[in-house]
């Protein structure tokens, strides 16, 4: 991995350590946040970075705030855009941008500004210290103060049986499946999945401990925020997704 230049966002040329995916689907009032967030992290550290936000069809004003954003803050060296006519699901869009990134190590950001700052820190500062850095929530389904999920009990609840049922599946024992993982990109090409939906991570994670047992992680222990954002998890696309991530991981740890 190697260090750019002080804190400075331009990649002129060579190696990038980092690529960042940001995620937007209808976060017109979310989005700027998120990227404060993105950026205020990123200039802690001395790598090389870029960042790809996927605009996923959205029907209201976020391309536009995008845009504007990068304009306003002259990012046009380290941030990119990928604005989608139609909606193609997280999942397929989280591979496309692998695909088109250019860093050693490859980070998803979601675009409901619901992962503090201190959360992601934590996160990039391990990179380079395993192959995948696993953050997890230690979620409860009732608010105590050892509760480090501040997501709607509904939310709670859902993440809990998820995980569970993912455990059950696929004999792995990770605390949570569907976070924020850093990924050396190459592996995330290498063990692609066909997900579209919400599982693709958990499928993902699932596959590469099963086909690559080399392959080495750190879990790391976060808090998350409200989600103030539209969620999509509960659409139909998403959940028949997330069915068909379920069955292939089991089918695969038998198969």
């Amino acid at each position: 991995m190697t260090p750019g230049p002080g804190n400075t966002a331009t990649v002129p040329e060579g190696k990038i350590d980092l690529t960042v995916m940001v995620t937007c689907f209808n976060e017109a009032t979310l989005i700027r946040g998120t990227l404060d967030t993105v950026r205020s992290v990123l200039v802690q550290f001395p790598y090389r970075y870029e960042v790809l936000i996927y605009d996923d069809a959205s029907k209201d004003d976020s391309v536009t705030v995008i845009r504007d954003y990068i304009t306003a803050n002259h990012l046009e060296d380290s941030f990119s855009l990928v604005a989608n006519p139609v909606n193609q699901g997280i999942g397929i869009n989280y591979f496309r941008a692998a695909e088109r990134g250019r860093g050693e190590y490859f980070y998803i950001v979601h675009g409901d500004n619901a992962s503090p700052p201190e959360a992601l820190t934590r996160v990039l500062g391990l990179m380079g210290k395993a192959d995948m850095i696993v953050p997890y929530f230690r979620t409860r389904l009732f608010a105590t103060r050892y509760n480090c999920d501040h997501r709607p009990f509904s939310r709670r609840l859902l993440s809990l049986l998820f995980a569970g049922t993912i455990r059950l599946f696929s004999g792995h024992e990770l605390h949570y499946f569907n976070g924020w993982v850093l990924h050396r990109r190459q592996n995330v090409l290498a063990h692609r999945v066909t997900a579209y939906g919400l599982g693709f991570q958990a499928e993902l994670l699932c596959r590469m401990l099963r086909d690559d047992p080399d392959l080495d992680y750190l879990e790391v222990r976060q808090h998350n925020v409200d989600e103030s954002g539209t969620t999509t998890a509960f659409r139909v696309k998403n959940v028949l997704s997330v069915l068909g991530s379920l069955g292939r991981i089991l089918l695969g740890r038998f198969g």
